[in-house]
């Protein structure tokens, strides 16, 4: 039977599948957004047809002590960002296709990680009728994998965020930028560690703060793009003395070259 939340997934597929067929031929039958749109229907198929096969996440209630049946039906649907980041993925896919980059394998990674979180998610949802239970295993089983990646991740953006400051400003400016967020960084370890009970409210806030703004930072200096890296000064010189070198032989080789012509005259 077709729940109520598959019909809407059905739906949008197939909608992009009649999408894709009017593309084809107003478009002079091109294949390229032709397979963007399919590649949505299909997208939309799987969570259409996992809802059909989870009943929408929903489980009769367990029977009451007397034994006779439960009258109602337990929800234990647990509140879920993967939809919107699994839409957020597509985006990536059809922008990266239509300019080009790596911003086609930015979107396949997040369909993949959103398919997967999604699917678990959904496994321990039915697993029983309490929430918090469903909630528990879930958080056992992919906590252990969240947590190294969301920290790996955020390692890679503040290394790229930083060095793309550090490239666009002047030499002597990356020095002082450098120095400035070490200090910055010292100070407020150390005030965290001689006042251990700060709010953990004023330490979200405070390194929010600083993410965003390195990120800010990082997202203006690529967009504004590296300094001009001069050659070192040694090459220069090395140049210019292998310069002076041939100058000396051709003089050399133009003063022997007048002496025959002084004997000969």
């Amino acid at each position: 039977m077709i729940t109520t939340g598959s019909r809407f997934w059905f739906a949008l597929a197939g909608l992009s599948v009649v999408a894709a067929a009017v593309y084809f031929v107003s478009s002079g039958y091109e294949k390229y957004g032709s397979l963007v749109l399919l590649f949505a229907a299909v997208a939309a198929m799987i969570p259409g047809l996992a809802a059909v096969t989870l009943r929408d996440g929903t489980v009769p209630a367990a029977a009451d002590d007397g034994g006779g049946p439960s009258a109602g039906i337990a929800d234990t649907r647990l509140p879920a960002v993967w939809p919107a980041l699994m839409a957020l993925g597509v985006g990536f896919v059809v922008v990266g296709l239509a300019v080009g980059g790596a911003l086609v394998y930015v979107g396949f990674g997040i369909l993949a990680v959103s398919l997967v979180e999604w699917m678990v998610q959904s496994w321990a949802e039915c697993s029983t009728a309490d929430p918090a239970v469903n909630q528990a295993l879930r958080n056992r089983i992919m906590y252990p994998i969240e947590f190294p990646a969301l920290a790996a991740i955020g390692v890679a953006l503040v290394v790229i965020a930083f060095s793309r400051v550090l490239l666009a400003v002047p030499r002597t400016g990356s020095t002082v930028v450098a120095i400035v967020v070490a200090s910055l960084i010292l100070a407020v370890a150390t005030l965290l560690s001689a006042r251990p009970r700060v709010s953990s409210s004023l330490v979200t806030a405070v390194v929010v703060l600083g993410a965003v703004a390195l990120l800010a930072g990082g997202i203006v200096a690529g967009v504004a793009g590296e300094r001009n890296f001069e050659a070192h000064e040694g090459g220069h010189e090395e140049a210019g003395e292998a310069g002076e070198g041939h100058e000396n032989v051709g003089g050399g080789g133009d003063e022997p070259a007048a002496d025959p012509g002084g004997h000969g005259g």
